[in-house]
């Protein structure tokens, strides 16, 4: 197995499938390649109190030569574009790709439909140096709302490949499961991701206070709701189901019910890329990708979605446009 990704949760996967003795190889470049042949992946979990070193192998390419039983593309979704040529090159006959995601399989034609599979990570925080500070216990409180974390095939099926995938990460540990809706889940949950940063955002990433802004959490769960109505008209259902009681739920009680996620321990992983310059992070760099796909979703739809376009109007490449 090919791990492309040595971030937070490339590196969350790639320790973890090593761990359990399952053949896995990590693919890094330059400085943090190197990093890792000379320390391995360093993880430390400041809300268990552990720390962990794992050897794993490292390649700095992937050559068209070269079959993995599965490639699990670990980026960030707006990194995924200049892989795809090396990925249609290679002919490994199955490439997982596990970042946020509004478009299902769509995007990567390239390599074509068959060898495409879906899903999403396991854990958040963010790498400072050779150390990556992270918990499993995010992708856990994820697993716990949605049953674990999805992967599937693209049109739903329930292949051979997907359930070796899905044991291969729970022998490690993971909290995985089959999912026949893998579209539909990402699409929701990305949608949330990048309405949620950009809420953050105003806020630089405080989470306690975003808590104390009665009026931004009132304009996040508005334009959730619009954006909860007007997925279904372009193709995705609200994924789990449940998300979609956002629309019935008195708006008073889920400004309480996000004031008392936000100030959970679990916020800190879960905002750790959103403190100092972060518009110059990958984080930013992937929710503007986000959001200017959310924003062409909108018009397909045909819906207004004013609450939506003002919270996505505050990043910086999307001002003034339609």
């Amino acid at each position: 197995m090919l791990v492309i990704g040595a971030g937070v949760n490339g590196s969350i996967c790639a320790s973890a499938l090593r761990t359990a003795g399952i053949d896995t190889t990590i693919l890094a470049r330059g400085e943090r390649a190197q990093a890792l042949r000379e320390r391995g992946i360093v993880i430390e979990d400041s809300l268990k109190g552990s720390r962990s070193v794992t050897r794993v192998p490292v390649v700095e390419s992937l050559e068209a030569e070269e079959i993995y039983d599965y490639v699990l593309v670990v980026v960030h979704r707006h990194q995924v574009d200049e892989l795809l040529p090396v990925l249609a090159r290679n002919r490994s006959p199955n490439v997982v790709f596990m970042s946020n995601n509004l478009s299902g399989a769509e995007g990567f034609a390239p390599i074509g439909r068959e060898r495409v599979l879906l899903g999403f990570v396991f854990g958040g925080g963010k790498r400072e140096g050779d150390i990556v500070r992270a918990t499993h216990d995010v992708g856990g409180a994820l697993g716990a709302i949605f049953g674990g974390v999805p992967f599937g095939e693209p049109e739903g099926s329930v292949s051979p490949r997907l359930l070796r995938l899905v044991g291969l990460f729970r022998r490690a540990g993971l909290d995985a499961r089959v999912s026949s809706k893998v579209p539909d889940y990402l699409s929701t949950h990305a949608s949330l991701i990048a309405l949620g940063v950009c809420v953050f955002a105003k806020h630089d990433g405080d989470e306690l206070a975003l808590a104390r802004s009665t009026r931004d959490l009132e304009l996040l769960i508005d334009a959730l709701r619009e954006v909860y109505s007007f997925l279904p008209a372009v193709g995705f259902r609200i994924e789990p189901p449940k998300f979609g009681m956002v629309q019935f739920i008195p708006r008073p009680w889920l400004v309480s019910m996000l004031r008392s996620f936000l100030r959970s321990s679990r916020m800190d992983f879960a905002t750790a890329d959103m403190s100092g310059d972060w518009r110059h992070s990958q984080t930013y760099d992937e929710v503007l990708f986000l959001a200017k796909e959310l924003r062409a979703l909108a018009a397909r739809s045909g819906r207004p979605a004013p609450a939506a376009r003002e919270l996505l109007a505050g990043l910086e490449g999307l001002e003034g446009q339609p």
